[in-house]
């Protein structure tokens, strides 16, 4: 039922059709024309979640995600919006929740994670639980709470911060929460062609369990090992109090961003990113121009079209962009990665982040 991907040369007009609308029917006919022969996501049925205040896929703001939703959409995969109260339909290949504002209920929990188990897939951008958000998917979530005890994969309580304040070569006042990162699991499909910068703006932490057992997780993105994990940001955004506060807050030491799930036996996957922002118009998909093809972070769409390719069992994707222009904004500043990595030993990837937080 996959149709495999591709077609590097057609994807300007790909993504003319999925960001940039074509009016014109001759510039339309040229378009579909050009496609014909490009493999694609034909049959792969999507279904995005929107009950919880997550990025809408019809929202062309810088807070929508209507660009990921476009680029899916022209590689043939049909788009639905789930609707909770009548049960999951039988025809979801994919699930997407991209930054719930609100944590689920015990009966979504339990529709989601019987979908799961059964052979679903599912593609989760959960954003770190701070003081705008309303109890956005707390790591005592039960959701959290099941994929830890079942799968060894869950987000933490914490957002990555890089504390800058008094550096001598750097601002005295600055605490860092976005941050481009190299560092990545490069044996596993979905960093396949990834090799930019992938850009963060506000991440939580992942723990992982990668030790030996009968279900394969993978940890696929890291974080710079000058950031650590704090529980208690809000303190700092009500009272400017910022501390490293051992046994609370999250050891620095490239934690793990994003992550991979799979079942062999179940057939079940899931991919797990700690940053919403990390598929948004307005920050990991954003454009310059405005509504062009050129992407300033291109490893971003690399990343999440890969995710989706894995997850719906389709062939790897490669993709090229145009050079994007100037941003009317600033982008996110690089701060020190480390390098490359192979995915790391099991054994050694087994306490690939603590229990705190949880």
């Amino acid at each position: 039922m996959r149709m495999k991907l591709f077609g590097a040369a057609a994807l300007l007009l790909l993504m003319m059709g999925g960001i940039i609308t074509l009016t014109r029917p001759a510039n339309q006919a040229r378009a579909e024309n050009a496609l014909q022969n490009v493999p694609r996501l034909e049959g792969v049925n999507i279904y995005f979640t929107e009950a919880g205040g997550e990025a809408s896929r019809f929202d062309r703001s810088d807070a929508g995600i209507s660009r990921f939703a476009g680029l899916l959409r022209q590689l043939g995969a049909k788009l639905y919006t789930l609707e909770w109260r009548t049960g999951f339909p039988m025809d979801a290949d994919l699930i997407v929740i991209a930054g719930p504002q609100s944590d689920f209920t015990p009966d979504q929990i339990a529709r989601l994670w019987a979908y799961v188990n059964n052979g679903g897939r599912l593609l989760l951008l959960a954003n770190p639980v701070v003081e705008t958000q309303r109890s956005a998917l707390p790591p005592s979530s039960g959701l959290f709470q099941l994929m830890w005890s079942d799968f060894g994969l869950r987000a933490l309580g914490d957002l990555l911060i890089n504390d800058q304040r008094g550096s001598e070569t750097d601002d005295p006042d600055g605490v860092i929460t976005a941050f481009t990162t190299t560092n990545v699991s490069t044996q596993h499909p979905i960093t396949n062609g990834v090799e930019g910068e992938l850009a963060f703006f506000g991440a939580r932490s992942l723990e992982v369990d990668a030790s030996i057992q009968s279900f394969i997780v993978t940890p696929l993105v890291f974080a710079a090992p000058d950031f650590y994990g704090e529980t208690d940001f809000a303190r700092f955004t009500r009272e400017g109090v910022l501390e490293y506060n051992i046994g609370t807050d999250i050891a620095p030491g490239s934690r793990a961003v994003a992550g991979a799930f799979e079942d062999p036996r179940t057939n079940s996957r899931m991919v797990l990113i700690g940053d919403a922002d990390f598929a948004r118009n307005g920050a990991g998909f954003l454009t310059a121009p405005r509504y062009s093809a050129a992407f300033v972070y291109p490893s971003n769409v690399r990343f999440m079209v890969n995710a989706v390719s894995w997850l719906a069992d389709a062939e790897p994707i490669t993709l090229t962009f145009p050079p994007p222009g100037p941003t009317e904004t600033p982008t996110v500043t690089p701060t020190p990665t480390e390098t490359r990595t192979p995915t790391p030993d099991p054994q050694a990837a087994a306490t690939a982040a603590p229990s705190a937080g949880g």
